[in-house]
């Protein structure tokens, strides 16, 4: 559901102008630091006016219309893909993630699964039908993200009109004037400018929203005073000789591309931009092209990030020179 279909909606049960909803609309993204899209803002301004734009529908909600800021999601779909258990230590505690690419004819997301969670994972096997329930979709990185309330969990159906759909082979190179909406893929390319934008945002540790500055303390609107978790957010243009295209790093890819530890970025937070060398230098990056709704434009969101490796280049070059000789 777009954000037009959400303001007439909301225009339609609550008798407020165009104009008004907009504006909130674009507070309420401002208030989130820009961190979701114009669709997820809107469907939040909705919830927050007390409509629940999905409770009652009749219609089967389909994954290209599910946004961040859902409260109560109730989703059919195939298990497109399994990601392994990853385990992490967090401020001295220890904890696991799993997650799974769900499917269905309108496209895919993933969902995140914690901890106790991942014994739901024991009967789940993919291109399996499923319905999520109790759940809820939060922002990552300006796409949507599925999560389990702690009432919520997964139903295998018998029976589903979902079609399955095989998993694409593994991501490969491409260059930049190759690359539509919707690409998955490695690029080795060249920062050539960089977006003057904030790069840090203080964010709570608990539930991931943005902190407020109240008497120089950080402070949640939900969980009081708390010391901030950092996001780190980089934009710049990459070229591989082909074309340009936007980029957007996050957290650890971001650090990777300033050459430098969280500690020492923050402590060049004032001129962050004058003490990073990095204008010409190349990457190989690991990423897919998405369309950013609120510039409406696309960039390539960065999933990983190396430095480009001469010699391993070198190989590939003589390899494929051999292989056509």
């Amino acid at each position: 559901m777009d954000s037009d279909i959400i303001i007439h909606k909301i225009i339609e049960k609550t008798g407020s102008s165009y104009e008004n909803v907009q504006r909130m609309i674009l507070n309420k993204q401002q208030e989130l630091s820009n961190l979701v899209s114009k669709d997820g803002a809107a469907y939040i301004v909705a919830k927050e006016m007390g409509l629940d734009l999905f409770e009652r529908s009749q219609h089967r909600l389909e994954v290209k219309n599910v946004i961040a800021g859902i409260k109560n999601l109730n989703l059919n779909a195939r298990i497109y893909k399994i990601i392994p258990v990853k385990e992490f230590e967090h401020k001295g505690r220890k904890s696991q993630v799993a997650n799974l690419i769900l499917s269905d004819q309108t496209g895919r997301i993933r969902m995140s699964l914690w901890d106790t969670q991942i014994k739901l994972l024991d009967n789940l096997k993919e291109g399996q039908a499923v319905e999520i329930f109790g759940a809820y979709t939060r922002d990552n990185n300006g796409i949507p993200e599925v999560r389990l309330s702690r009432k919520g969990g997964i139903k295998i159906l018998e029976s589903s009109d979902i079609p399955i759909e095989s998993p694409k082979p593994e991501l490969t190179g491409k260059y930049i004037t190759d690359l539509k909406e919707g690409d998955s893929c490695e690029i080795r390319a060249a920062i050539v400018q960089l977006f003057e934008t904030a790069v840090f945002y203080e964010m709570c540790p608990t539930c991931k929203t943005k902190l407020n500055k109240e008497n120089g303390a950080f402070v949640c609107k939900t969980h009081g005073p708390m010391t901030p978790e950092y996001l780190v957010i980089l934009n710049c243009v990459l070229d591989d000789g082909t074309d340009n295209v936007r980029a957007v790093f996050f957290r650890d890819n971001a650090l990777k591309i300033m050459g430098m530890p969280l500690e020492e970025a923050l402590g060049n937070r004032g001129n962050i931009f004058e003490s990073l060398d990095i204008l010409g230098k190349e990457f190989t990056v690991t990423g897919t092209l998405r369309k950013n709704k609120l510039f409406n434009k696309l960039e390539f969101v960065v999933s990983d990030v190396k430095d480009v490796d001469v010699k391993t280049e070198a190989n590939k070059i003589i390899g494929k020179l051999k292989h056509s000789a």
